[in-house]
């Protein structure tokens, strides 16, 4: 079944072909209750470690974080879509489309606590991409600006 969903969840996000008018089921996703200026802090708020050289994060490392530490890893997503009970969210930058998927955790229903399931990398023509240096490349922007 789970395989069922992932699948779907990939055949949903072939369907959304232009990037700036994103189709989505519900406009907003609230990210756990937080006020629009609790979001804000959070999403200024130094990454985690704080450095400015960053040693490289490895794939494997998002499989199973929640959506906050995702937000201090790589900030606040350019795109969220809800495909009930998950969610996706997109980090983008000129040289690529990072693709989280996010479930909530097995055995449980809470749709506050997702985590990440599977990620995907392509170029923004569509072509997929090394998920390793996508999203090294996009760690590198967020930690710049925050830092900055």
């Amino acid at each position: 079944m789970r395989l069922f969903i992932i699948a779907a969840a990939l055949l949903l996000s072939a369907c959304v072909a232009v990037e700036d008018t994103p189709v989505t089921a519900t406009p907003d996703i609230p990210s756990g209750g937080a006020s629009s200026n609790q979001r804000d802090q959070t999403a200024s708020r130094p990454p985690d470690g704080g450095h400015k050289a960053s040693k490289p994060l490895s794939p494997d490392r998002l499989i199973g974080q929640n959506q906050e530490r995702l937000i201090r890893l790589l900030g606040v997503p350019s795109f969220k879509r809800r495909d009930p009970p998950a969610e996706v969210w997109r980090y983008r930058d000129q040289s690529c489309l990072l693709d989280l998927y996010l479930y909530p955790p097995k055995g449980s229903g809470a749709a506050g606590s997702l985590q990440v399931t599977f990620i995907e990398a392509r170029t923004p023509q569509g072509p997929s991409a090394p998920v390793a240096n996508c999203l090294n490349t996009l760690r590198n922007k967020f930690i710049t600006k925050a830092t900055s």
